[in-house]
């Protein structure tokens, strides 16, 4: 099972930055080809899109808002000039940014149609995990509103009124619009920073399909109240010495053990740490140093309740010594097969580890049995 990297939420000021190049060329009036410097960056933008629309099931919903007004920008440069230049009410920077209010509310009226697509086919993996940026654009988008429109009326307002005073023509004209943009960006970045330092600290589970390939993360409490809808990945392993199994009376109710007896060591792998690490840490937690015998892997199988789903990694631990377990529980014992049969009929262990058990009989416990026959033999 391969983990990415979970990123929690992602900027959408980045989607931003063909508009902001267009703005601050506009701002400073630099000596170029304004309409056709803005085609070539909104057709750049849009082939984006359309990548993602194939790979990806979906569009960026920020960066479609540049697109969106890069072309609409270009079009009005081209065909609509003299209508709106006619007076100095309308410059490139009060344009730029009343396009860009138009189509804030556009993408944030129809974003389930552009990804639609993606709410739709990703139900099994996305849609559960449910993609952050969309609400992320929500949110950010309504901030962006709120400066962008405040930026136009003030604009508008001062060049109707007393377009004459130049110093104060020329701030709020072509610096105060990329001078707010830059205030959004770092402001989200800010914020981003801080929601990732905190969502650290919280505990995520990764989220699997039936063939353990991963589709995302969820945090820990959110999977236990969410009526077990997701497939976690589960690390069991069975402590042996000889035919012996090492057994501990659980206190968990809410957990794959419930309130009865089974292995210690049964845990649900977390994001950002590998099963060889899992391993390693439980190692050092249950066994003495002495202990020279590694964990093997037996199987894995999909294990569901009405508690939780779970895709469990089963491994089998064999000490070379009953004294090299060090973390025994009050009540813990090594239970002989003869013990374990007598009470498998009551209600002693967990459903898991009965499962389990039927599995060692014919396997482990079975070759036991049949290399102690040939010892007595002898």
């Amino acid at each position: 099972m391969k983990q990415r990297k979970p990123y929690y939420f992602y900027l959408q000021s980045i989607g931003l930055l063909p508009f902001f190049l267009i703005l601050i060329v506009v701002s400073y009036s630099l000596e170029i080809h304004i309409g056709r410097f803005a085609l070539l960056i909104g057709a750049i933008s849009l082939c984006i899109e359309i990548f993602y629309k194939i790979v990806y099931h979906r569009f960026l919903l920020m960066l479609g808002v540049s697109t969106l007004t890069l072309l609409q920008f270009v079009f009005f440069k081209y065909f609509l000039e003299k209508l709106l230049y006619d007076s100095l009410v309308f410059t490139d920077s009060v344009l730029l940014i009343g396009l860009l209010i138009i189509n804030i509310l556009f993408i944030r009226k129809f974003y389930k149609f552009f990804c639609h697509d993606y709410l739709e086919n990703e139900i099994s993996g996305s849609k559960k995990v449910m993609d952050n940026s969309v609400y992320e654009f929500m949110y950010m988008s309504r901030l962006l509103l709120y400066l962008s429109t405040f930026y136009g009326i003030a604009t508008v307002t001062f060049n109707v009124i007393s377009p004459n005073n130049e110093n104060v023509y020329n701030f709020l004209n072509f610096r105060l619009g990329f001078i707010l943009i830059i205030v959004y960006f770092v402001y989200e970045s800010i914020r981003i920073i801080l929601l990732n330092i905190m969502l650290s600290k919280e505990v995520w589970l990764p989220i699997v399909n039936d063939s353990l390939s991963y589709v995302g993360q969820v945090e820990k409490q959110e999977s236990f109240s969410s009526d077990n809808c997701y497939l976690h990945p589960h690390l069991r392993v069975i402590i042996m010495n000889g035919n012996k199994i090492y057994l501990q009376p659980n206190q968990i109710k809410r957990s794959l053990s419930g309130l009865h007896w089974d292995t210690p060591v049964s845990v649900d792998l977390v994001c950002r740490k590998t099963l060889d690490n899992v391993l390693v840490r439980i190692l050092e937690k249950y066994i003495s140093l002495e202990n020279k015998n590694v964990p093997r892997k037996l199987l894995s199988y999909k294990y569901e309740s009405n508690v939780m789903n779970r895709i469990v990694l089963l491994y089998v631990l064999n000490l070379s010594d009953e004294s090299h377990f060090i973390r025994k529980s009050q009540g813990g014992k090594f239970w002989t097969p003869a013990q374990i049969e007598a009470e498998l009929k009551n209600d002693v262990f967990s459903d898991c580890f009965k499962q389990e058990y039927k599995l060692l009989k014919n396997t482990i416990l079975l070759a036991w049995n049949y290399m102690e026959g040939k010892d007595e033999d002898k």
